[in-house]
């Protein structure tokens, strides 16, 4: 436990402690393959994203403080305005501030920290994978530090987009091997070379332990939509 708080600080751990432990109660969380998370040093979290539940639920799986990106608004709440930057929360203006964002996290990363990404740049709106956005992968550019590929499943039939609260069901959390590349081998301005490696990394995030949602959605040309039954 003192090990934990030495590394997280006392108001990450102690929400953290709460989060952790709803999430194994209500949701029954596994984690597999954290073995692939190294415990100290930089490193980016790459994850799938169909919920609001995934950003707490990938904070939750891991023994160490996680870095987030949010937009702007949030910090000017009166709670969070104070919470978030204490927990280390990056804010994001829309429409134009990726460049700071990219700044704020690429400093987070290169004190030693980990920061979670969501390549698709916003929630599915079908629980399907989106094509992945090159963000993550100018950040890697920048900073030289391994992206992990996550795949969180369970969240979207738990709390879908529109949904106003939870409901209990199974969350897994599963993390892969790191993806590393040699000093300068990706060029943060060659945006052909971005595109294929976030294409890499999202099918790394796809090929680990998971299922689809069980009421996923897949849009059928002339905008149809089709039931997916989930994958166990």
């Amino acid at each position: 436990m003192f090990d934990l708080l030495g590394r997280m600080g006392p108001w990450y751990w102690m929400g953290w402690r709460v989060v952790r432990t709803y999430f194994a109660i209500w949701h029954g969380l596994r984690v597999v393959g954290i073995e692939n998370l190294p415990l100290r040093g930089g490193a980016i979290l790459a994850c799938n994203h169909v919920s609001h539940l995934d950003p707490p639920s990938v904070g939750c799986a891991i023994p160490r403080r996680l870095h987030y990106v949010a937009k702007e608004e949030l910090f000017h709440q009166f709670f969070l305005s104070w919470y978030l930057p204490t927990i280390g929360v990056i804010p994001i203006k829309r429409g134009g501030g990726g460049r700071m964002m990219l700044d704020s996290a690429a400093a987070a990363i290169e004190k030693g920290g980990v920061i979670a990404l969501f390549p698709e740049g916003t929630r599915s709106r079908s629980g399907l994978p989106n094509r992945p956005r090159t963000g993550v992968m100018v950040l890697a550019a920048m900073t030289g530090a391994p992206v992990i590929p996550v795949r969180i499943s369970g969240t979207y039939d738990c709390m879908p987009p529109g949904s106003p609260l939870p409901r209990p069901g199974h969350i897994q959390v599963a993390f892969g091997t790191p993806i590393r590349w040699r000093p300068g081998e990706l060029d943060a301005g060659d945006r052909e070379q971005l595109t294929v490696a976030a294409e890499m990394v999202m099918k790394a995030v796809q090929s680990l332990p998971g299922w689809v949602p069980k009421r996923a959605k897949a849009r059928r040309e002339g905008g149809m939509e089709n039931e997916l039954q989930a994958e166990e």
